[in-house]
């Protein structure tokens, strides 16, 4: 009986934790495209593709968002035999705010700071170098649309810009993510 108890008095606190979640969590499995700033073999711009996840939690005037999108690529310069292999990972923490737009759809503004761990692989022939670097903090503005196809699912499209400041004359200083999301609310 005591242990029931017990049981009872951990369990009702996590209940009406989650009763109060419900309708302000929600989350967005990433699917994308996003331009980057690449330095070997010479420095120039390439789209690649990106997959990770978005938690937003909303409060009465705005929301929190936290992120994590991984991507990876591989180039080969054929005039010395070189492919250098990228892999990135990104984790932003910003605020969002929304505004219904019809009654099925709204728009955002989200904008926080990014940090990215980046990890490149040079294979010259047979032998192999890695090298690890992660960034400052960098600020990101972005914009979207949320169709609201019923209660707990939505679609989302939006555009991401990111301050990513570069001393290469050919190259820009913000990064621009394209992306389509699933949004899954609960």
């Amino acid at each position: 009986m005591k242990r029931l108890f017990y049981l009872a008095i951990i369990l009702m606190p996590l209940t009406s934790f989650a009763d109060d979640m419900k309708g302000k969590l929600s989350i967005t499995p990433i699917v994308g495209l996003e331009r980057v700033q690449k330095f070997q073999p010479t420095p120039y711009m390439k789209t690649r593709a990106i997959y990770g996840a978005r938690l937003v939690y909303k409060f009465p005037i705005s929301a929190l968002e936290v992120e994590y999108t991984h991507a990876q690529d591989t180039n080969n310069d054929v005039a010395t035999n070189t492919s250098y292999k990228d892999s990135e990972d990104k984790i932003r923490i910003g605020l969002r705010g929304e505004s219904t737009f019809t009654s099925f759809s709204s728009v955002y503004l989200r904008g926080g700071a990014q940090y990215r761990k980046n990890e490149e692989t040079k294979t010259v022939g047979t032998a192999a170098s890695t090298k690890s670097d992660s960034s400052k903090v960098q600020p990101y503005i972005g914009t979207g649309l949320t169709i609201h196809v019923s209660q707990f699912f939505a679609l989302t499209a939006e555009i991401l810009a990111t301050y990513t400041p570069t001393n290469e004359p050919n190259l820009k200083d913000y990064e621009l993510q394209p992306s389509l999301g699933i949004n899954i609310r609960f």
